[in-house]
């Protein structure tokens, strides 16, 4: 073995070890010394890239990597996806997805290819092709618990709700406790208006996890529509006890209505609009709609009769409750 052979084998050898503990910057110093020596040392240019891709300097590891290509051809399932994921991570989305093509043309099961495309597309909205491309890749065999619910988000958001409870489901059958499923699956039973169902799954999210404010006001809302008054007020105000949120306050103000309690209805109101700070007309409708579908017009007169006071510089809300309040006294 002569000098420059025995030289480019340490030298491999320790880029390689300082690559494997992601100790980067030395691996990178390595294998250019390699390179110095054979500038076509495949290994050397692969490791290279690797090296700088994980230093974030994407530009020149796909540059490295592409030299490779003009010894080799394009014919590298590993490093075409490498390049992909280079370009993704510097958004340039129309040359990830070309690579990532031309990957699939290459191998059309690649899971990485796959799923970097699925990636790609689940970032920029656009949910039907990034659910195709979910599901080959669990096709292929990607069994990541992750991506189940992600396509159950994705169905969901299309409004393919039964679809989203299949993905659900499926990651509760892998991993009962998953809070992210149990979440989404409360949801479906929330659209279903089987509130009880929604409850159990939300509960449960409470026992791992802190929960998300806008769970804790869809609890509040399903408590509130099974009657149990107490637990709603709770779900409600947990959210409230770390700072505003609409939802839950708006949630509050038809818990209140629908025990009677008006004047605490309408103080909460004057919160919503002193942190809204533009005309509000979807919580006053619905908070009046409640009290007229439950015969109470005399408090839903008073209820308006307070908005219209609290808004009264905005004439298209004083034009929508004066119509109420006609519709009230014509009932």
């Amino acid at each position: 073995m002569n000098d420059t052979v025995r030289d480019i084998s340490l030298l491999m050898g320790m880029a390689e070890a300082a690559r494997l503990q992601k100790e980067f910057t030395a691996a990178v110093n390595y294998y250019r010394q390699v390179l110095e020596l054979d500038p076509e040392h495949i290994l050397a240019l692969r490791g290279l890239g690797d090296s700088l891709r994980g230093l974030h300097q994407y530009e020149m590891a796909i540059e490295t990597w592409k030299k490779i290509f003009d010894m080799k051809g394009e014919e590298d399932v590993f490093i075409l996806t490498r390049i992909a994921d280079c370009y993704k991570a510097l958004e340039q989305c129309e040359d990830a997805q070309l690579y990532y093509m031309k990957t699939l043309s290459l191998k059309k099961h690649n899971r990485y290819a796959l799923i970097g495309l699925a990636d790609l597309y689940h970032k920029h909205g656009e949910d039907a092709l990034a659910i195709e491309f979910y599901e080959k890749a669990l096709a292929s065999g990607v069994t990541l618990i992750k991506i189940l619910t992600i396509v159950g988000n994705l169905y969901y958001r299309l409004r393919n709700y039964e679809k989203a409870r299949h993905y659900y489901e499926k990651t509760l059958d892998q991993e009962p406790d998953n809070t992210y499923a149990l979440y989404g699956l409360g949801n479906y039973y929330r659209w279903k208006s089987d509130y009880r169902r929604a409850i159990q799954l939300w509960e449960k999210v409470k026992v791992k996890h802190a929960g998300s404010v806008n769970m804790f006001a869809r609890l509040g809302d399903a408590y509130r529509n099974i009657g149990q008054y107490v637990d709603a007020e709770r779900s409600y105000k947990t959210n409230l006890a770390d700072g505003y949120h609409k939802y839950s306050l708006a949630g509050l103000i038809k818990l209140y209505v629908l025990q009677g309690w008006i004047e605490e209805a309408c103080q909460r109101y004057d919160e919503l609009l002193r942190n809204e700070h533009t005309e509000e007309r979807s919580v006053f409708s619905e908070v009046g709609d409640l009290l007229i579908k439950r015969k109470e017009s005399g408090l839903a007169r008073q209820f308006f009769l307070h908005v219209q006071e609290r808004q009264n510089q905005s004439p298209s809300v004083c034009r929508i409750i004066e119509e109420k309040l006609r519709l009230l006294e014509n009932s």
